[in-house]
């Protein structure tokens, strides 16, 4: 598109130029940052499961002599076949459930510095077709160009952004491949895959 003469990629000052923006305190900034940290947890974990992980960096807190002695959280080691699945376009997969998928993550939710976000639980035991494979990415912020690896893009699987504000971009969410497991095709119907099949 062309904005001010100029064509326009979809960054930088061209954004700025073409929205509306809000004015954003720094109480609501810190208002937005916990409610994203609690939605996720409790979304996740559940009330006690939450209250339970607060109260351990509660107390990892209160005895830091003794943060290193649990490296699990800190880095989690998945195995080959977990972290490389090589998935191409049109396969079916499953996402894993929310038990198998925590257990990939490290202390700071991440697998491989990809963030499983809010929102993405409920795909989890559900079937989908891989839209296509993430190579690289194009961050908005700051126009770096990131390679990226065992990543894919499922279809139909787009952020509602219920929990963003009501954001209204639809993106599609990132999978790490060891979130998922291929699935057969004569598991699904003649009619083709159900966003809403649950797997079994």
């Amino acid at each position: 598109m062309s904005i001010n003469g100029r064509t326009c990629h979809g960054q930088f000052e061209c954004l700025i130029s073409s929205s509306t923006g809000k004015c954003t305190s720094p109480a609501l900034k810190a208002y937005q940052k916990v409610r994203s940290y609690a939605v996720w947890h409790l979304e996740n974990m559940g009330l006690w499961g939450t209250l339970k992980h607060l109260l351990l960096r509660a107390c990892k807190a209160c005895a830091p002599q003794k943060r290193k002695l649990n490296t699990q959280a800190q880095d989690r080691k998945l195995s080959p076949d977990q972290e490389v699945l090589d998935l191409e376009p049109g396969e079916l997969v499953r996402v894993k459930s929310v038990e198998e998928i925590l257990a990939t993550l490290d202390r700071n939710r991440k697998c491989r510095g990809l963030l499983w976000m809010t929102g993405m639980r409920k795909f989890c035991g559900k079937r989908y077709r891989v839209l296509k494979r993430v190579e690289r990415i194009l961050l908005e912020s700051n126009g770096e160009l990131r390679e990226m690896r065992n990543t894919v893009l499922l279809e139909g699987a787009l952020c509602d952004g219920s929990e963003f504000s009501k954001c209204d971009r639809s993106c599609f969410h990132f999978w790490r491949e060891a979130w998922l497991a291929r699935v057969a095709e004569q598991q699904f119907s003649s009619s083709g895959y159900s966003e809403s099949e649950t797997a079994t």
